[in-house]
């Protein structure tokens, strides 16, 4: 199906372009780094240090991002994350192959790369209405979702051990020339990308405003300065919990990412003693995994055309839930794999079909930060779901023997994961998804 723009032709395949080339370098750097980490240093709290400090501008950073996205143009949003991003991919290739690498400069590194993510990705999902017509939502999303799946999480993470093995120091730099030809890439994008204003948030926003600002030209209420960061934070919230369903689809997915992340943490120990699997096992696991993802989010738009975006949603819920639960009961490596292949296909149906009802519901000068919601409190609660997984299957030890214990996590997300489904189609029963 051939999709709709808005814009011209040019900017859709830049925009995806640049965004494939810049996780191609993510994939290739995230192999490399713990391989780097190791050189380093052998204390496993080190080595955390540099992980944790690429997630943590997600929790500091996201909410305010978002008020950033909603002011000014999103091209300049994206010039600068990805010229912050080149900056320190540069500097860091140079530290590593002048042997003045660390672990608190990688801490350092990490962090800015971490902080150019949370900029990049969050201003992309709000580019992407921009460019693509509404009924193409789904399509785009799926696109762009299989692209981040096969450059990252296939070609990179493959690429980036093979490039290893010749020096530490060459998957960095592949990465830094991909940040400069994806620099340019959304350099070249035309138009400014400007966040507008709905006419309905204008009335309410002239309601609210004093005269002066009322009689403003339109073009300086599009990117009117910002006077207040915590009501321009506050206003996003507000507008997901007074909304009902987004209410639920927030709450939805806080239990969704906090049960996932208890099954990803405890993961590997599931692998190696219920399954009883190599390492290099656990790698085409997790690959077919990735087909799986790959598969469903080219599926989602034609799904879409049979189904609404709540029935997709339960539809994913169900699913997933009861895959979960089955590999839960089973010790099998084969079966496994097969559960875990359709279980990622319906994990990317569901986020691909969140995020085209939050860019097709919420007026797009609040974009930003209503989704910079979403993604604090997914960042958020999946630093709380780690630590839950691992005290479960602890707590567990003291009652079962060892094999249920590290089962008991796919079992419980089972249960939460079906119950969540009917809660939430009891209550959204008569709330209309637009």
């Amino acid at each position: 199906m051939k999709i709709k723009l808005k814009s011209t032709k040019h900017n859709y395949s830049k925009l995806f372009g640049a965004f494939s080339l810049t996780f191609l370098g993510d994939g290739l750097t995230l192999a490399a780094v713990p391989w780097l980490v190791s050189t380093l240093t052998t204390d496993t709290l080190y080595a955390s240090i540099t992980m944790t400090a690429l997630r943590l501008p997600w929790l500091i950073f996201s909410l305010p991002v978002g008020v950033l996205i909603d002011r000014y143009s999103r091209k300049h949003m994206l010039v600068g994350a990805s010229f912050t991003r080149m900056i320190f991919l540069l500097f860091l290739t140079v530290c590593i192959w002048g042997g003045w690498i660390s672990i608190p400069l990688l801490a350092l590194f990490m962090f800015g790369i971490g902080l150019s993510r949370v900029v990049f990705d969050s201003t992309v999902q709000t580019i992407i209405p921009q460019i693509v017509e509404e009924e193409n939502l789904e399509k785009a999303n799926g696109q762009f979702t299989a692209g981040q799946l096969i450059t990252s999480d296939i070609l990179g993470v493959a690429l980036g051990g093979f490039i290893i093995t010749m020096h530490i120091v060459y998957p960095f730099a592949i990465d830094t020339v991909t940040a400069i030809i994806s620099l340019l890439l959304i350099m070249g994008l035309r138009g400014s990308f400007k966040p507008v204003k709905s006419k309905e948030s204008q009335v309410q926003e002239t309601s609210a405003e004093t005269a002066e600002q009322s009689t403003q030209d339109k073009s300086q209420q599009e990117t009117r300065p910002m006077k207040n960061w915590k009501r321009e934070i506050w206003s996003g919230i507000q507008y997901v919990f007074q909304d009902r369903f987004l209410r639920g689809l927030a709450i939805l997915s806080v239990t969704i990412t906090l049960m996932f992340s208890m099954i990803l943490v405890t993961q590997i120990f599931f692998v190696r003693e219920v399954l009883q699997l190599e390492a290099y096992a656990f790698g085409i696991l997790i690959s077919i995994a990735t087909i799986g993802s790959i598969l469903g989010s080219q599926a989602v738009a034609y799904m879409r055309k049979r189904w609404s975006s709540k029935q997709l949603i339960l539809l994913s819920i169900l699913s997933m839930g009861l895959l979960y639960g089955a590999v839960g009961l089973t010790s099998n490596a084969y079966v496994v794999g097969g559960l875990y292949f359709c279980a990622a296909f319906f994990i990317v149906v569901y986020n691909v079909v969140r995020s085209s009802i939050l860019q097709r519901s919420v007026p797009n000068e609040l974009l930003g930060r209503v989704g910079s919601v979403f993604r604090f409190l997914s960042f958020g609660i999946s630093a709380i779901g780690t630590l839950l997984g691992g005290l479960l299957v602890r707590v567990s030890e003291t009652f079962f023997d060892r094999l249920f214990s590290l089962q008991l996590p796919y079992l419980l997300l089972s249960v939460v994961y079906i119950l969540a489904c009917f809660l939430f189609a009891s209550k959204m029963r008569n709330i209309a998804e637009n």
